[in-house]
């Protein structure tokens, strides 16, 4: 990270898939920011997770339960059947 603010780079965007935890996302990438020194302003913007179902269905799941562990769930069918196809990477702009 240092090297952005070494190339001028002063703010950067995080794209984190979405999930139940992102504002404890935002703390800690806050935290180590402010721990190791580094002066740059951040914004982290939740981007969906979509999937291809086997139930033919195809687009942004839904999540389980956010006291459970986290499950992708069909919004058609209501099963975890799906495949990742988009919204698997954090992302760095």
């Amino acid at each position: 990270m240092t090297e952005w603010t070494k190339n001028g780079k002063r703010s950067f965007v995080v794209k984190v898939p979405k999930s139940h935890h992102i504002k404890e996302f935002e703390l800690l990438l806050r935290q180590m920011l402010i721990h190791y020194q580094v002066p740059v302003k951040t914004e982290v913007k939740e981007i969906p997770i979509e999937i291809k179902c086997k139930c033919g269905y195809c687009g942004e799941a839904k999540s389980s339960d956010p006291t459970d562990v986290i499950k992708l769930l069909c919004p058609s069918c209501n099963k975890n059947n799906g495949k990742v196809i988009s919204g698997k990477n954090i992302e760095v702009v």
